[in-house]
């Protein structure tokens, strides 16, 4: 098993899920927010957040088609769930829905079918997409459809209004809807088809996203691996205990110290991120609580312990980090990938002058990172380091702060210094070349008045001659 599935397991569900594992291919993170998508469903209109608001969890599975194993991931969920919570599954899975209308109508009618039944109205469905990119490019002409997708993860109402016999209209409407929802995406189709308005809109920020990656290869001799999985009587309790009545959750007094402290980080880090960016991740604290209250009742209890909000915050960081990851792979060809933590953090002390408070470099950070992240990629920096100090006020909290090393900062002023001790070279300024005579032609310009030569220095010899007196019979031989 990873560390990544290690930190989010937790309880019954959890366990249920390593179980399985050996006779799985898939993810097991994959296995485990499928897993918890069934189970919202099925516990849906009966286990609600410390708010009153649904506890509904979606998941999208992100892998490449066949090495992805995202519909054995599916199929693994389904073997664990199937022998606890009864027929639900086989008779209320829908799939291929693709507008607002025919959304409403399917979630109408299943409500209406059921007031015949023995217990009663129960408009619960679990629509479950193994090729979600179909159903968006389908949807996306259709805004109506991410719209009451949004309403049903609220717990709003939603209503579709259709025309009966004679022409007569007639409205559906559905209160309370109790929606499951669970889907399949190749992660090159995932770019073309998320719209950035639907996204800005809030359509995909309550929908995590998972990449996920086949685990292992089982024997081929092996028929129908998951006829393997067995039933979990802790499920198979846990699933009636949810039904017998409204369960209203509530946080542990730990767990909702760190539930605040993580929403007033998780604030900042949006605010500080481009708004078609943080589009993606703004349901991420209710996720959180979300994940954390299903938990929870899985092992039939009211009070969200601090343990299962841990492994919450585990799972739902690791989604954010994914939907990064996928960010960055459409952006890709635009030269605005998202940069590393450690890259963030460097150009933070950097522009606070070689150190900054924790506060400071979480915000730059954004959904980059969080506490956890932010000690873990320190402790890969060898010149940086994270110390506490003493606070102003006595017996108040003591500020945390991050810079960079002592070494560094000796290393960067021994070479100061040695740039000041070598010696100085004078500068000569270079000489300025005179440029060459222009030639003139003949007979034009002005000319210059003729300058006499300085008469030629005479030798010896020619004095010598000169002095000799000349002799008169010369010139008559």
């Amino acid at each position: 098993m990873s560390e990544q599935f290690k930190a989010m397991q937790y309880g019954p569900l959890g366990k249920a899920v390593e179980a399985a594992m050996p006779h799985s291919e898939a993810d097991p993170i994959g296995v485990y927010a499928a897993t918890l998508s069934l189970w919202s469903a099925a516990v849906a209109g009966k286990v609600f957040q410390p708010s009153g608001r649904p506890t509904l969890f979606w998941s999208a599975l992100v892998g490449r088609s066949r090495v992805g194993r995202k519909g054995f991931a599916l199929g693994t969920a389904r073997a664990i769930l199937d022998p606890s919570i009864g027929s639900f599954l086989g008779t209320r899975m829908r799939k291929g829905i693709s507008s607002g209308p025919s959304l409403v109508t399917t979630l109408f009618e299943v409500e209406q079918e059921s007031l015949t039944s023995e217990d009663g109205r129960d408009g619960r469905v679990m629509i479950a997409e193994g090729e979600w990119a179909s159903v968006l490019k389908r949807a996306n002409r259709d805004a109506t459809y991410h719209d009451q997708l949004i309403n049903a993860w609220d717990g709003e109402a939603v209503v579709n209004t259709t025309k009966g016999k004679g022409g007569k209209r007639e409205e559906q409407r559905i209160d309370v809807p109790l929606l499951g929802y669970h889907v399949h995406i190749q992660p090159g189709r995932w770019a073309p088809l998320v719209k950035p308005e639907f996204a800005l809109g809030g359509a995909f920020n309550r929908i995590p996203h998972f990449l996920v990656s086949q685990s292992k290869s089982l024997p081929s001799n092996i028929k129908k691996p998951l006829d393997a999985v067995k039933e979990t009587p802790a499920l198979t309790k846990a699933y009636r205990w949810a039904r017998e009545k409204v369960r209203e959750m509530e946080l542990s007094p730990e767990a909702a110290k760190m539930h605040d402290a993580y929403r007033a980080e998780f604030d900042d880090r949006c605010a500080a991120l481009p708004e078609n960016v943080s589009c993606f991740i703004e349901r991420g604290d209710e996720n959180l609580l979300r994940i954390a209250c299903l938990l929870t009742a899985a092992e039939r209890k009211t009070v969200i312990p601090l343990r299962a909000w841990k492994a919450a915050h585990a799972m739902i960081e690791y989604s954010m980090a994914c939907t990064e990851k996928l960010i960055n792979e459409a952006q890709s060809g635009t030269g605005r990938q998202m940069k590393t933590v450690e890259q963030i953090v460097r150009e933070a002390l950097h522009r606070y002058g070689g150190e900054a408070t924790r506060t400071l470099v979480l915000r730059a950070l954004g959904t980059r990172g969080n506490s956890d992240s932010l000690s873990a990629a320190i402790e890969k920096m060898p010149d940086v380091v994270m110390e506490t100090r003493q606070g102003a006020a006595k017996g108040g909290p003591k500020p945390v702060y991050i810079r960079f090393t002592d070494a560094k900062r000796e290393g960067e002023d021994e070479h100061q210094e040695q740039a000041e001790k070598r010696p100085k070279l004078a500068v000569v300024p270079a000489q300025r070349e005179r440029p060459a005579p222009r030639k003139r032609a003949a007979g034009t310009g002005p000319k210059r008045p003729a300058t006499k030569k300085a008469p030629a220095k005479k030798t010896a010899l020619v004095r010598q001659k000169e002095e000799t007196p000349k002799n008169p019979l010369a010139d008559l031989l």
